[in-house]
């Protein structure tokens, strides 16, 4: 009976342990694959447009400030 003990005492901490860790993160980050596709594209699509690449073609160039020389 003393030796049930020794095992499943210290077995039951730390399933204890593991579910509270877990609760913990969950609540602190989100909970995991909070991000789909569509969130990436905006924040992909807001970062280009924070650094100026609207992806528009200035009038007479081409997409990236260029120009085609000759036309």
């Amino acid at each position: 009976m003393a030796l049930l003990l020794v095992i499943l005492v210290p077995i039951a901490a730390l399933v204890i342990y593991a579910v509270v860790f877990d609760l913990r993160r969950r609540r602190r980050r989100g909970a995991p694959g909070s991000h789909d596709i569509s969130s990436a594209a905006r924040l992909a699509r807001a970062d280009a447009d924070a650094r100026g690449a609207s992806g528009l073609a200035p009038p007479g160039g081409i997409p990236g400030g260029g120009t085609i020389a000759g036309l």
